[in-house]
């Protein structure tokens, strides 16, 4: 039996949720085949197939009728998502997600009849849409097999060096940590303006997927800032599974997801305003940043959610 699993683009949001995971899986002996768009179902023997999963929503044009076609045959519909459906005022795809991505979410939402998120947060949001659905908690993790998040050493420095490595769609957040790194080591990725509103003295080009992890070689603090909203709520927390994987301290925003993951001035630290930021990056020490950054990576390491093998298991229930 087969298990389908849609990817429509190599975006982060894919490679971490589906292709990283699903992969190792299939390595495993799952059974996967892949497809790239949804014509490509008309060409397969459906008999034959389990599970048809996808990432964040389906764009068809009657999902009712999908869900109908798929049922008839047996295919249960597995739902990725890590996605609200409002974004917050500011975000540069809000009109995007108003007419065209929020609307495919909540019908692929109401049609699913298993859905992965690694938000208990959006889990209840989402099972306000679809009480029918199965939902199941899966957090985010990173191939710690792959060569890019092997054995990373960090370069050397004397001074304590800082990092942000944020994609796009962060403004606010950026924003929110309020502080002139002017007179500090501060490796920002060359997104937006980041560099200029923290005033970063290193900036960094973007780095692709398979590559990315490299730019945590270059600093001794993760920025993690994020302004809470119901968006933000529903993402999962990456930044600290990649920072612990690096063994790089962090200061986070004291909201969820990382409210969750992290100790307070044992694995990391949370703030919560301006004032906050600026005693967390002012208060960091070559040394403090080794002891935070050993003790996220030793807490993480084993951890049930995040372990890549261990978080699979709970996909692998729902494909047998």
């Amino acid at each position: 039996m087969i298990t389908l699993v849609h990817i429509d683009g190599l975006s982060g949001i894919n490679y971490h949720r589906l292709i990283v995971p699903l992969r190792r899986l299939a390595n495993q002996g799952v059974n996967i085949h892949w497809i790239q768009s949804l014509n490509e179902l008309k060409d397969i023997n459906l008999d034959v197939v389990t599970s048809l999963i996808v990432s964040r929503k389906l764009s068809v044009n009657n999902h009712k009728k999908f869900s109908q076609m798929l049922k008839s045959r047996g295919v249960k519909l597995i739902l990725d998502n890590d996605d609200y459906w409002d974004l917050n005022n500011g975000n540069p795809a809000k009109g995007l997600y108003e007419v065209y991505y929020g609307p495919d979410i909540k019908k692929t939402i109401r049609i699913a009849d298993v859905i992965w998120t690694p938000s208990h947060y959006l889990a209840k949001l989402m099972l306000d849409v679809n009480p029918r659905a199965i939902v199941e908690i899966i957090n985010n993790a990173v191939d710690d097999r792959d060569s890019q998040w092997i054995d990373q050493e960090k370069y050397k420095s004397k001074t304590v060096s800082f990092g942000y490595v944020g994609a796009l769609g962060h403004d606010h957040d950026v924003q929110s940590i309020g502080y002139d790194f002017s007179k500090k080591e501060l490796y920002c990725v060359q997104v937006s303006d980041y560099p200029e509103k923290l005033g970063a003295k290193y900036v960094m080009s973007p780095r692709t997927i398979y590559s990315y992890a490299s730019m945590y070689r270059n600093f001794d603090v993760s920025l993690v800032p994020l302004v809470g909203n119901k968006f933000n709520w529903s993402k999962s927390d990456l930044k600290i599974t990649e920072a612990a994987h690096t063994r790089t301290a962090v200061i986070a925003s004291n909201t969820m997801p990382y409210s969750k993951s992290i100790i307070h001035n044992e694995t990391g630290l949370l703030v919560r305003t301006k004032e906050d930021w600026a005693e967390a990056i002012e208060s960091m020490t070559k040394k403090k940043a080794k002891m935070l950054g050993d003790n996220l990576h030793d807490m993480l390491k084993d951890c049930p959610n995040h372990n890549l093998d261990l978080i699979n298991e709970k996909r692998l229930k729902h494909l047998l």
